[in-house]
């Protein structure tokens, strides 16, 4: 019984060792070969880079405005300005970040904001009041989010809107 099985394992293990017949998948590949077309777009030629070198002397600071350019002139070009308000409020000194939300009163629709400052005095905020150091006004009010609308200057003479929300402390 042994030995007949060791016959039948070298008999089947002798079908594998020939070589497969692949002359058709052979061709095939080649025939396949023989047609393919090139399709791709060549790549434009390389641009040429000529570097131009930098006298310290001579040249001006490439990190530095040019002197043409003043504030008078950057402020004058076609940029939102925020409009000039009367007075500064006391919460206005302070930056945003260190402003706490703590809480609302009042009824829905008309709440009022209660906000501490870094002093840890407690301000009642409405709506139009401003906040923060970057001239933001208070949007909407809601029982747990200040909405607030910042304009902060870009550097250039021009501004920026920004939409900030104070999530409620809870501490």
């Amino acid at each position: 019984m042994r030995y007949q099985v060791a016959m039948l394992s070298v008999i089947l293990l002798s079908g594998c060792m020939q070589e497969p017949k692949t002359q058709d998948l052979e061709r095939f590949i080649v025939q396949t070969y023989a047609a393919a077309q090139v399709t791709a777009t060549p790549l434009p030629p390389e641009p040429t880079y000529f570097p131009t070198p930098f006298d310290p002397g001579i040249d001006t600071d490439p990190f530095v405005l040019p002197i043409a350019m003043e504030e008078e002139e950057l402020v004058k070009g076609d940029c939102w300005q925020p409009e000039d308000l009367p007075g500064k409020d006391p919460l206005e000194s302070y930056e945003l970040s260190s402003l706490e939300f703590k809480g609302v009163i009042g009824l829905p629709g008309s709440y009022w904001a209660l906000v501490a400052a870094p002093d840890e005095s407690i301000h009642r905020v409405g709506l139009g009041r401003m906040l923060g150091n970057n001239r933001g006004r208070v949007d909407s009010i809601s029982q747990h989010t200040l909405s607030i609308t910042e304009h902060l200057p870009d550097g250039l003479g021009c501004w920026q809107v920004r939409n900030v929300r104070l999530a409620l402390n809870k501490n």
